[in-house]
């Protein structure tokens, strides 16, 4: 692998038609041959407004299915309508194998209509977000575990992280565009990084001393992620509060709170399975390779 991913520049795709050839700075942590999540869900992201524009409907929950592991080659992403009226519109998306349109990955997303100029009748968020002003520069992977895992868009990130009276909290963005020359919008960028639901709200626990836990004994994996959207994204960084974080007999479940430039954005919520630590996976794969 040529690794293409100095400093924090580039793209995450290139496009021919429907099909999405990813670069080095699609890889995932768990993989060389593999997508990280976060631009797969940046991709359902991109289905999911070109269905909105056609609707002329506003998105407000994607769900993406992570049912097996992204090979990190060129796919075919397409979308159809299951619904589509003139106040709701639904979506199902897939990720194919152009060769033989094998399905890799699926999401769903639902588009409304929005009122113009309506009052608003519910008003609760009991808990604010983290001024971004008040988050401090963190490194989320250090030298040791970019010695475990391979190069991609993990490496891209760039995370902030403080406390308040309301707890931990966390922003997050990541400067790649999404194509040669074409910044992500607002609601891919934050797709692509609500990818890390769980592991920023279990740094951002961790980091205040919430919880005392071995994170390193049994990793887990997210198999999904579903985002609410209350309103339309805005601005490059997002903020996540954590709002639950437990798992029992090896499944999990994260959800967090979204925030943007513009205060609170909505939520995102992750389903997890326990895995095999990395030095274990190595040792497995050395011992079969002798």
């Amino acid at each position: 692998m040529s690794d293409g991913t100095q400093g924090r520049t580039g793209h995450v795709y290139e496009r021919d038609g429907n099909v999405y050839n990813p670069t080095d700075w699609a890889g995932s942590p768990w993989s060389i041959g593999h997508q990280h999540g976060g631009p797969v869900n940046a991709l359902f992201a991109t289905a999911a407004e070109e269905a909105a524009a056609q609707a002329d409907l506003r998105v407000v929950r994607l769900t993406v299915d992570l049912f097996r592991s992204v090979p990190r080659v060129p796919l075919a992403l397409n979308w159809r309508f299951v619904r589509e009226g003139r106040r709701i519109a639904v979506i199902e998306a897939e990720l194919t194998l152009p060769e033989n349109g094998q399905l890799i990955s699926r999401a769903s997303s639902v588009m409304l209509a929005p009122t113009e100029g309506s009052p608003r009748s519910w008003t609760h968020a009991p808990v604010p977000p983290l001024a971004l002003e008040n988050a401090e520069e963190v490194e989320f992977m250090g030298e040791n575990a970019k010695g475990l895992y391979p190069p991609g868009f993990h490496w891209s990130f760039e995370i902030k992280m403080g406390s308040d009276e309301h707890g931990p909290a966390a922003w997050i963005t990541t400067p790649l565009d999404f194509l040669p020359g074409v910044p992500m919008s607002p609601m891919q960028r934050s797709a692509a990084v609500a990818d890390l639901t769980f592991g920023l709200s279990g740094q951002s626990l961790l980091r205040q001393k919430i919880v005392d836990v071995d994170a390193w004994r049994v990793p887990m994996i997210n198999i999904d992620t579903t985002i609410y959207w209350e309103r339309p994204p805005v601005g490059q960084w997002f903020g996540f509060r954590h709002a639950l974080l437990t798992d029992h007999e090896g499944i999990g479940l994260a959800e967090v709170d979204l925030a943007d430039a513009s205060g609170r954005l909505g939520r995102s919520l992750q389903a997890m399975l326990a895995n095999k630590p990395p030095s274990v996976r190595k040792a497995e794969t050395e011992a079969s390779d002798g």
